[in-house]
């Protein structure tokens, strides 16, 4: 019985074989990654702004290589195979029964016939997709709409260029943390944004600490000399001397890349210039009001964030720099002083400011935001280096987790991007956030930076550029704002190092 088994098997397994060989239709690879072309407008089958979430709307947008317009085509059955997103992990599926004008979006797997599709042949290399739930109806470009973002829904079977697809094979692309997708953004971002060239002062400013992230983290030495062309321009724009700034938080983010440009380089000019500037602006910015902390803007009366957690950064830089312990009394007087109004240990939460009203009442505006958020986890991790006392480390770990569960619900960072100062702010929380992971020994926001950091790339448009709405796509036109262009640079850069770890 056993001789008589044992060839059975083999042909039966042969059968099996070539009817698998069989199931699949000519010219498609299963487990193959593709892109899919509309005939009628030459753009890609896309899921809508990257979206990891089910339910994402699918349509067409010009070929930005994004890993939300490839598909892993897989073979399930004779000529029917699932399409499953290589940037979400979410397959191609109809929204309801089978019918026209059905949309089409991307879910995670039913195992049902609402996730398969039937692949047919329409010629010149071009193919249908046809829903298994229902082959009457195929996967269709709406009205023949040829713009970005155009729908993809479903349709009765025709033969209309609407519903041709060309697949194009694809080869696995790399990690958005990865040094090379971060340095290919950056290129993109400093040459066509020309950002050696720029004259503008506090935005300027961050975008050299974003050079200089780029520098610390890489190690390569074209950051540090595209730092000391800026710097070179940025003393000719806006003078040797800025105390004719009334911004105090402008000239300490101008202190900021001073001290950490010489931390990182050695040059001795860069500190000299960053403590002189420094102990100016401290000197005038220091009142007794509100029982101390530093005033924003000059002849005003507000004590804000923006200046007080940037400062509290900068006196512990300088402290590193130097070696004068007074620059970390400094920063552990406006961090304890913060927690008077500005900073609420027990959440993590950052307020904005602290004022007086009409009456002469204290007022404290509690908006928060990513820059105040990340300059304080900032400085809690860098006093914590200094003192070793744990309540700086919880503290930091309160703010990280309110910025990522209260404030975004851990979702991706999509918003902050009117007027001139906020689409720049979050490539300073990717910053520290960093810092936080590194020198704290965190590593509760390293998921959630990875999602951002994945969606953020994807969105990216053809000339890989990235509008600082990470969860938006970034449109064809190229963006106004060079400085909202580099928070999603901060965040490619700042997130490297979760590729080293385990």
């Amino acid at each position: 019985m056993k001789t008589f088994y044992l060839p059975l098997v083999l042909f039966l397994s042969f059968l099996i074989d070539v009817s698998v060989s069989l199931a699949q239709t000519s010219g498609i690879t299963s487990g193959a990654i593709y892109t899919l072309k509309s005939k009628s407008s030459n753009k890609l089958l896309d899921v809508s702004n990257a979206s990891m979430e089910n339910g994402t709307n699918v349509d067409c947008w010009t070929n930005t290589k994004s890993d939300a317009q490839r598909w892993i085509v897989t073979n399930v059955a004779k000529n029917v195979y699932t399409l499953t997103n290589v940037a979400s992990g979410k397959m191609l599926h109809t929204a309801s029964a089978s019918a026209d004008s059905v949309n089409a979006n991307q879910y995670s797997n039913t195992g049902n016939n609402d996730v398969k599709w039937i692949i047919k042949k329409a010629g010149d290399g071009y193919y249908y997709l046809k829903s298994a739930a229902n082959s009457n109806f195929s996967l269709s470009l709406n009205d023949r709409d040829t713009s970005d973002g155009a729908n993809v829904n479903l349709s009765h079977a025709s033969h209309n260029n609407s519903q041709k697809w060309f697949f194009q094979r694809e080869i696995a692309q790399g990690s958005p943390s990865s040094s090379a997708i971060a340095d290919k953004a950056f290129e993109a971002w400093y040459i066509q944004y020309q950002v050696e060239k720029g004259k503008s002062f506090w935005d300027r400013a961050e975008m050299m600490e974003i050079v200089l992230d780029a520098y610390e983290v890489t190690k390569d030495t074209k950051y540090s000399t595209r730092f000391a062309t800026m710097y070179e321009n940025f003393i000719i724009n806006n003078k040797a001397d800025w105390m004719y700034n009334k911004y105090n938080d402008d000239i300490t983010w101008a202190v900021l890349f001073c001290v950490r440009g010489y931390l990182l380089t050695g040059n001795k000019s860069y500190l000299e210039k960053g403590k002189e500037q420094f102990d100016k602006m401290y000197a005038r910015a220091f009142t007794d009001s509100f029982g101390g902390g530093l005033i924003w803007y000059e002849t005003k009366t507000s004590k804000n964030a923006c200046i007080n957690g940037p400062a509290i950064v900068a006196a512990c830089y300088l402290a590193k720099a130097t070696g004068d312990n007074t620059y970390y009394d400094k920063g552990i007087a406006l961090y304890k002083w913060s927690k008077l109004y500005l900073f609420n240990p027990a959440t993590g939460k950052v307020n904005d400011n602290v004022d007086l009203d009409k009456s002469g009442k204290i007022k404290i505006s509690t908006w928060s935001s990513t820059y105040n958020q990340g300059t304080y986890l900032g400085a809690a991790i860098m006093l914590y280096n200094y003192t070793k006392e744990d309540s700086y480390l919880q503290e930091a770990e309160k703010i990280a987790k309110y910025t990522r569960d209260s404030m975004y619900n851990s979702k991706v960072i999509n918003n902050e991007d009117r007027g001139n100062d906020l689409p720049g702010f979050k490539g300073i929380f990717a910053r520290y956030a960093r810092k936080y992971a590194v020198e704290g020994k965190k590593s509760d926001l390293n998921a959630w930076l990875q999602l951002n950091a994945k969606v953020a790339y994807n969105n990216r448009n053809s000339k890989d550029l990235i509008q600082t709405s990470w969860g938006t796509r970034t449109s064809e036109i190229k963006p106004k704002s060079e400085f909202g262009s580099s928070t999603a640079i901060s965040l490619l850069i700042n997130t490297i190092y979760l590729q080293h770890l385990k």
